[in-house]
């Protein structure tokens, strides 16, 4: 799968950040993130993955359903194995021609709407950009962000667009 080195590369940022972090700055409630932290965040990326790679197994993803496994907000450890079994995960991976359905709790129809493996593992990669964006905030507000390099939380396509312009 080509975009397996994508998932590589964000989940890599993410563990590099567990490596440098406290519990304490793990688990620190920011004002500026409506007082979550970066371990919830992270635990969030990691549940969406999660979701999307054992439930697909049975034909039907819902997000909304996952667990939230508190461990992973507070354990470095336990984040980075949970990280590290995913990058096993997606290795593996075979997405050929497997269709699902994707539930939601804001879908009326029981069915759910029709998707496949790819397009969700590509949505999984742009929620954990996303979500690495809004943990940038919460490192800002502890002068913390020297801790990650200029293209954490940032989308392939801005990091293209920046090499153009500055070319």
């Amino acid at each position: 799968m080509k975009v397996v080195q994508a998932h590589t590369k964000v989940l890599g940022q993410l563990i590099n950040l567990l490596n440098n972090l406290s519990v304490a700055q793990l688990t620190y409630k920011s004002n500026l993130l409506y007082n979550a932290s970066i371990g919830e965040h992270i635990r969030h990326i990691i549940e969406f993955y999660r979701c999307c790679l054992y439930e697909s197994k049975n034909g039907i993803i819902n997000y909304d359903l996952r667990p939230r496994e508190k461990q992973l907000e507070k354990d470095p450890t336990a984040t980075i194995k949970a990280i590290n079994e995913l990058l096993s995960e997606l290795n593996s991976v075979k997405t050929d021609n497997i269709s699902l359905h994707l539930q939601s709790l804001c879908i009326d129809n029981l069915e759910g709407v029709p998707t496949n493996l790819e397009r969700e593992l590509v949505f999984c990669l742009d929620h954990c950009i996303h979500h690495q964006s809004i943990i940038k905030i919460g490192l800002k507000e502890m002068e913390l962000d020297k801790l990650i390099d200029k293209d954490f939380g940032v989308a392939f396509s801005t990091q293209s667009f920046r090499k153009q312009c500055a070319s």
